[in-house]
């Protein structure tokens, strides 16, 4: 179970309502634009970008909280790559954040690293999962990823989403993975190919 939030509570009716109606619902911060994967579709990561600064960052952080941001994700390029992702995780819910979430390839996962996003306090990963088998455009597929998703799911106390980009692999492959979204305890999600302005490429 994902840990106690904390400094939600610090805010009475009245301020819950004004944050309701006048806050952002959800923030994305991007730790680092770098990627150690180079999918086919992506265009949001570079393969030489330093991580920006934690200070930097955890001033970003504070300033999300005075605007009464609900939710933070936390999202690059790979996330995991940055060298102080488990303390910006715990400095983001350390702030009065509804839920502090982040979206990774899990490639860099293994068990020790899912029990300090326990530690740190993480409530939800989502994570990319494109298909089954490797193809020219991705290789973030179930047959390489089985053994870092079991990790999560035996160890995890935060919520999964698996995620599934529709356009990426075989429509059948999608399928596939929701299921074993399912089966595993994450939460499904699908997801169609977006270009840099955003439009759909199927």
């Amino acid at each position: 179970m994902p840990v106690d939030a904390g400094p939600t509570t610090r805010f009475n009716p009245q301020q819950m309502l004004q944050r309701l109606l006048y806050s952002p619902f959800l923030a994305q911060l991007v730790v680092t634009r770098r990627c150690n994967l180079s999918c086919g579709y992506c265009n949001e990561f570079d393969e030489t970008s330093p991580p920006v600064p934690t200070e930097v960052l955890k001033r970003r952080i504070e300033q999300l909280e005075a605007l009464g941001t609900f939710s933070l994700e936390l999202t690059g390029g790979e996330p995991m790559l940055h060298p102080d992702i488990y303390g910006l995780i715990r400095h983001a819910r350390s702030r009065r954040f509804h839920k502090v979430m982040m979206i990774s390839n899990a490639y860099l996962l293994n068990e020790e690293k899912v029990r300090k996003l326990n530690d740190a306090g993480l409530d939800e990963l989502q994570i990319s999962v494109d298909g089954v088998k490797p193809n020219e455009v991705t290789i973030k597929v179930l047959d390489t990823l089985r053994p870092k998703l079991r990790w999560v799911a035996e160890s995890a106390r935060f919520a999964v989403v698996l995620s599934v980009v529709l356009g990426a692999a075989p429509p059948q492959e999608a399928l596939e993975v929701v299921e074993y979204a399912k089966k595993s305890g994450f939460r499904p999600r699908v997801l169609v190919i977006h270009d840099g302005d955003g439009q759909m490429t199927l």
